[in-house]
């Protein structure tokens, strides 16, 4: 199996997890706990529905390996390096290279309505190109997949700004990597976001049935 998919994946601890989104939304933070973990657990269905591709687990922190062996239990587990999130997916993707994988797509865990089949036609835009992006809304991306370990890609990159996908397309550009963009997706950051979530899913629950059944748990601002 020469195809794999890295999840990028943080363990759900109450006031630790998507702590943004608990500011905004003034949720309590474990009510924020249980959606972040309906997030993780529809975003590793939809990689198990790849069943051409073999899964791995960059889980943070350390401590949280017990966690991600209950949650992921035919996933491989790779512990996240220290550094910015540029030196954490460039050791994420070489481990998954170094498994055998020829194509690699790695997600996050703040798009759980981003399925199966998004993540098949990253993979076939992997075919033509050697970098396929999913653009975000917010400038970033949700997803980014990746014929070999490109690490000029993640080069002094402003994370958790509107200049990723920018700057990101800049290092592939001065370094002669051929970037596809997939259609674009958003992910969840903001109340604003989650909002767009909950209407999405109250249409579609079965594009993320977990965090469908959780948002239907709480009350929604405004509410």
């Amino acid at each position: 199996m020469d195809r794999a998919i890295v999840v990028m994946a943080k363990a759900p601890i109450a006031g630790l997890a998507k702590t943004r989104l608990q500011r905004e939304t003034g949720l309590e933070p474990e009510t924020i706990k249980r959606l972040a973990n309906a997030f993780l657990t529809d975003v590793l269905a939809s990689c198990a529905r790849v069943t051409e591709a073999r899964t791995l687990v960059a889980f943070t922190p350390e401590g949280g390996r017990d966690f991600f062996a209950a949650a992921a239990p035919h996933a491989t587990l790779v512990p996240q390096v220290e550094g910015d999130l540029g030196a954490r997916m460039r050791s994420a993707f070489e481990s998954a290279f170094a498994t055998g994988a020829s194509r690699v797509v790695m997600i996050g865990t703040d798009a759980p309505h981003f399925g199966a089949t998004r993540i098949r036609a990253v993979f076939t835009v992997l075919e033509r190109a050697p970098c396929a992006i999913v653009p975000a809304d917010d400038g970033g991306y949700c997803a980014i997949g990746l014929d070999g370990p490109r690490t000029a890609l993640f080069a002094n990159v402003p994370w958790s700004t509107s200049e990723v996908l920018a700057v990101t397309l800049a290092n592939a550009t001065s370094s002669g990597i051929r970037v596809e963009l997939a259609p674009g997706e958003f992910d969840v950051d903001t109340a604003a976001d989650l909002d767009r979530l909950a209407a999405l899913l109250a249409k579609s629950p079965e594009r993320a049935p977990r965090t469908a059944r959780e948002l239907r748990s709480f009350p929604r601002r405004g509410q």
